[in-house]
């Protein structure tokens, strides 16, 4: 008879297993604003780094602490080397056309608010 922990007719390829531990984040790099962080955000997750973007005003101590909007890009130590090698190619590549960055700006919040939009 099964119970909670082993249900009855439960194969062993049916439990998951744990996600990877990606261990400590470290600062990859820096945004000055919230659409180049989320830019380079997309950028390292599409290169499969995992990765966090970080306001240091994001609690009440942050906004009296910090008068300047600075974004913190954070990825796995194991992954920093990476990571800065890849920021640096896509902060040359906004900057050698600012028109590109603007039109991929729009495209992706014209597909948040697509996304954001369901039946009614």
């Amino acid at each position: 008879m099964g119970d909670l922990l082993h249900p009855e007719g439960a194969e062993e390829d049916d439990v998951q297993e744990a996600p990877e531990d990606p261990g400590e984040f470290e600062i990859a790099g820096a945004a000055s604003d919230a659409l180049e962080a989320d830019l380079l955000w997309r950028a390292l997750e599409d290169a499969g780094i995992p990765a966090i973007v970080r306001s240091p005003r994001s609690g009440i101590a942050g906004k009296l602490d910090s008068p300047v909007e600075v974004f913190t890009l954070l990825v796995p130590s194991r992954d920093v080397p990476q990571a800065r090698s890849l920021l640096e190619e896509r902060r040359a590549a906004l900057e050698s056309d600012p028109d590109s960055a603007a039109r991929a700006a729009e495209e992706a919040e014209a597909a948040e608010e697509v996304g954001s939009e369901g039946p009614t």
